[in-house]
C-alpha cells in the first residue's frame, strides 16, 4: 500500500461527506465492484458493478436511510488494500429511528483507482432501527 493509496480512500471518504457522489465516480475503475455485506431483510444488501452499481446503491438506500456522520477513524496498511475502520449514526427516513454502527471497509487499489470496495457493517442494529415501529 502507498500514501497515494490511502489518499484515494481518504479522498473518497471527503467527497462522501461533502455529498459529492458524482466525483466519486471518477474514483472507481471501470470494472469496480462494492460488495455490502447483509441479510436479505437489508434492502441494500448486494453486489455492485460499475459506476452503474454504485448510482444504483445509492438510489435504494437514499430510500431508506440519511446518513447523519459517517466518520472513518482508522486507515490500516493491508498489501494492496487500504482497510478503514469507522463509526456511523444514521436516521430511518420512514419511522425516525436512529441507529449506531462499527464498520469496517476493505478498499482495494488498481493503478490509483479503487477496483473493490467489501463493506462489513454491523447490520443487527441496521435492520432492528428498518423494522421499528413509528413513534
Amino acid at each position: 500500500m502507498s500514501q497515494q493509496d490511502v489518499d484515494v480512500v481518504r479522498r473518497f471518504f471527503q467527497l462522501f461527506d461533502d455529498g459529492k457522489l458524482t466525483e466519486i465516480e471518477a474514483l472507481l475503475t471501470d470494472d469496480f465492484e462494492w460488495i455490502y455485506h447483509g441479510p436479505p431483510s437489508l434492502p441494500w444488501a448486494g453486489t455492485y458493478q460499475g459506476v452503474e452499481g454504485f448510482r444504483r446503491f445509492f438510489t435504494i438506500v437514499r430510500q431508506w436511510i440519511s446518513v447523519e456522520v459517517c466518520q472513518p477513524y482508522d486507515f490500516l496498511d493491508a498489501g494492496d488494500r487500504v482497510v478503514v475502520l469507522g463509526f456511523s449514526r444514521t436516521r430511518v427516513l420512514h419511522n425516525a429511528a436512529r441507529y449506531e454502527a462499527q464498520w469496517m471497509n476493505v478498499f482495494t487499489i488498481r493503478d490509483g483507482l479503487i477496483a473493490r470496495y467489501l463493506d462489513l457493517y454491523d447490520t443487527a442494529s441496521m435492520v432492528e432501527a428498518l423494522h421499528r415501529e413509528p413513534a
